[in-house]
């Protein structure tokens, strides 16, 4: 994976060829992650694209537990809360 740590959510997602099923974990965010599975159209110009809708499930890092699905990802424009992850190990075919 490569070291996304400096960009927000909208990039990664343009980094990842504008294809869903990306992971990430928010900072402040306890013992959970979430896969990228909406990302509305871009509707402006980087690094914010208009600030388009993005959707993610939540699970729980440990277990794989589905917490929430169809979450609504808040400020996904931030640079300093969100990082992307390399996917859990109970995440093959998810």
């Amino acid at each position: 994976m490569s070291d996304f740590s400096e960009l927000n959510v909208f990039q990664m997602y343009v980094a990842n060829n504008e294809q869903t099923g990306f992971w990430l974990r928010r900072t402040t965010w306890g013992n959970t992650c979430a896969q990228v599975t909406v990302v509305g159209p871009f509707k402006g110009p980087p690094p914010y694209y208009g600030n388009p809708v993005v959707l993610a499930d939540i699970f729980d890092l440990g277990s794989g537990e589905l917490k929430e699905q169809g979450a609504r990802i808040p400020v996904p424009g931030t640079y300093k809360t969100w990082r992307q992850i390399d996917p859990p190990s109970w995440a093959v075919g998810k």
